[in-house]
């Protein structure tokens, strides 16, 4: 072919409207779970009351919550005492410390970890499990960890 017919060519397939040359694949289901993975929201959102007394005992509801990576977990203090989130370190998957560090902004959160006092009835701390590793998460109540408010969150792949 000769040479400025090529560059013609590549001039005018450079001009083109490119989706009209290209069809785009559409996503997947697995492609989708694959971008959750990754970090995209999924929109879900699954609450855990925080309740009890000193009468009653102080626990989460419910106390073991199974979420897909993308979900949304909001912890609503229903009880009035104070209650916070804060997770174990050698109870969670390797590298989630940092995703769990990440979504508690420094101004949000008592430590590594650990989430702000909750005091009121109604207070929520909404976490976003984007990129978070697969597996379980143990979690407390700081101020109720010795009287057994304990929960456990199991992360899975979409």
């Amino acid at each position: 072919m000769p040479r400025a017919v090529l560059v013609l060519l590549l001039v005018f397939l450079g001009c083109a409207d490119e989706d009209a040359m290209v069809q785009r694949p559409q996503r997947s289901a697995a492609g989708q779970a694959v971008n959750n993975a990754l970090g995209e929201k999924t929109g879900v959102v699954h609450d855990v009351q925080m309740v009890g007394d000193v009468s009653t005992g102080f626990r989460f509801e419910p106390s073991e919550l199974t979420i897909k990576v993308g979900d949304t977990v909001r912890w609503v203090n229903a009880s009035g005492f104070p209650h916070n989130v804060a997770f174990y370190a050698d109870s969670i998957p390797n590298g989630a410390n940092v995703i769990i560090d990440a979504v508690m902004p420094a101004d949000n959160k008592l430590g590594p970890m650990i989430g702000r006092i909750m005091s009121e009835s109604g207070e929520t701390f909404e976490m976003d499990f984007l990129s978070a590793p697969s597996g379980t998460y143990r979690y407390f109540s700081a101020p109720q960890e010795a009287s057994g408010m304990l929960g456990t969150l199991i992360v899975e792949l979409q």
